[in-house]
């Protein structure tokens, strides 16, 4: 029996979720994948998304163009099921998180607020690793306005998932990356198209053998957010995984003031260099 092809327009939460749709074996069965990355403005071939008998979307606005939500919806045939994906991103873990100047991956506000006041790097990690409240500041008002952000995205999906963040976050971490959502959301986001397009859940089996593609990874946790909320995985003494090294929480301080002390924004690059050179 010929598959129906299945078109993924989504951000890097794609390449997670496609491995997890791919071990359903009725999916499988059923459909041939293809990912299209939203964020970078991939176009999908015309005649693809014409042959589609599923697309799956992250949605975007008008503002994105040709490829916003409502232009791809317009390309895509009457037969078609059409399903708008979560694109989930949660500041719960990294409350200083921000892309407000690009100045370097993982922009932290906390540490940019310290440096714009003209502290040496040293200093600035100094009172950074203290966790000072009146250093960190607003931290719970950053987290429930990253909630109430999510809360208005959802709207677009009828996959829901805040409520497994706020119940579930402090116990175990839910996100690698503020951006990037661990195999439980995955997996709640898997089963719940898989229930929409009347197929069965993943098996367990499926569900224990899947790799997060982006598991290489996983942004450090300041342990004053640990001791805040009483983040059982937040020690100051955990190792993360990066890139095939580890670091703790200090220790990628370090490396992100000495990014921005010599101008350097691929933090990226600084961490998989320093995971090569200990192979």
């Amino acid at each position: 029996m010929a598959k129906d092809l299945c078109v993924i327009y989504a951000n890097c939460q794609g390449e997670a979720l496609l491995p997890l749709l791919r071990l359903s074996p009725d999916f499988d069965r059923l459909f041939d994948a293809r990912l299209y990355t939203n964020y970078i403005r991939e176009k999908i071939p015309a005649r693809e998304l014409e042959e589609a008998g599923l697309f799956l979307y992250q949605w975007l606005g008008e503002d994105w163009g040709e490829v916003s939500s409502e232009s791809l919806l317009a390309r895509a045939p009457d037969k078609a099921r059409v399903l708008c994906i979560p694109n989930l991103f949660f500041k719960g873990y990294w409350p200083f998180w921000t892309d407000k100047t690009g100045v370097i991956e993982f922009e932290d506000s906390a540490l940019e607020d310290l440096l714009a006041r003209g502290l040496s790097p040293e200093a600035a990690q100094m009172l950074y690793s203290r966790g000072d409240p009146k250093i960190l500041g607003d931290v719970e008002g950053l987290i429930a306005e990253s909630m109430e952000r999510e809360k208005r995205k959802e709207i677009f999906t009828p996959i829901k998932y805040t409520s497994i963040i706020e119940d579930r976050w402090r116990e175990e971490q839910l996100f690698l990356t503020v951006n990037h959502p661990g195999s439980v959301l995955l997996s709640h986001v898997a089963n719940s198209i898989l229930k929409i397009l009347g197929l069965p859940p993943l098996p367990p089996s499926s569900l224990a053998a899947y790799e997060h593609p982006q598991g290489d990874f996983l942004l450090p946790i300041h342990p004053a957010i640990g001791r805040m909320f009483n983040l059982g995985f937040a020690s100051a003494d955990r190792k993360y995984p990066c890139f095939g090294a580890s670091v703790t929480h200090a220790e990628f301080v370090q490396y992100y003031l000495g990014c921005r002390a010599h101008g350097v924004r691929d933090l990226t690059g600084v961490l998989k260099n320093i995971a090569y050179k200990g192979k």
